[in-house]
């Protein structure tokens, strides 16, 4: 599992995905949407990965490893 936990101190909204993929996509909407940036680049979807994005092991059927 991706979480996703925007790190813009006003903001905070958090988005979770199974795909990294699809997280990805759902960031650089909320960009857009929430904090107008036109086209998130490549180095900007990079570093929020690294800061704002935790990633849970899950099994085949998606459930949460403990």
């Amino acid at each position: 599992m991706h979480e996703f936990q925007c790190g813009h101190l006003e903001c905070g909204s958090n988005f979770t995905a199974s795909d990294k993929n699809h997280l990805k996509n759902m960031i650089a909407e909320h960009l857009r949407e929430a904090h107008s940036v036109g086209t998130p680049t490549e180095t900007l979807m990079s570093y929020l990965e690294a800061t704002c994005v935790t990633t849970t092991p899950t099994d085949r059927k998606g459930s949460v490893i403990s």
